[in-house]
């Protein structure tokens, strides 16, 4: 066999087309929709920076898919991380980190095609709302960046300080 039918370029070639319930299981299961925030207070001048990020990540055996992934979004990047533990795989990471793409392509796909898991889907709300902020410059002023800052905190799971865990007695085996 000829080293071109090897090559990364042909395998992405054979790729299946998939449909967007694929897509929507496959986020639900992998994926994740990531803000960061940061405050970049230097002697001439303050920055506030607020970046949204759409993902999936996969052990590198299975990773392939995400060239059909990137194919159906038609934006975002393939990254290799390489893992020395000897436990883990090394992966590959399919991100979109472009706003007007999250914008245009992520936002309005995931809308049309909402996710089915709950968690998956406040955390895409979430993420909905601080692109909104975002658009319309709310996170240039302290308060706004404060307000994206705490609904980052809790699209990623951080239990606020004000939170009270349910007493053993209000617990239930389902």
């Amino acid at each position: 066999m000829s080293k071109k039918a090897l090559s990364a370029d042909n395998q992405q070639e054979r790729l299946p087309e998939l449909t967007p319930d694929y897509v929507v299981g496959l986020v639900d299961g992998e994926g994740y929709f990531s803000v960061s925030v940061s405050r970049d207070l230097s002697k001439t001048y303050k920055s506030l920076r607020v970046r949204l990020v759409f993902g999936v990540k996969l052990k590198e055996s299975d990773g392939q898919i995400l060239f059909s992934v990137k194919k159906f979004f038609s934006c975002g990047s393939i990254w290799k991380k390489i893992d020395e533990r000897p436990t883990f795989s090394d992966c590959l990471e399919y991100q979109v980190r472009d706003y007007k793409d999250i914008k245009t392509k992520i936002i309005p796909f995931f809308q049309k095609h909402p996710l089915l898991f709950e968690s998956k889907r406040f955390a895409f709300e979430r993420f909905v709302d601080i692109a909104k902020r975002f658009e319309a410059r709310t996170h240039l002023t302290d308060t706004g960046f404060e307000e994206i800052k705490k609904l980052a905190r809790a699209m990623h799971g951080r239990i606020p300080r004000d939170y009270m865990p349910i007493s053993a007695e209000r617990r239930m085996k389902i």
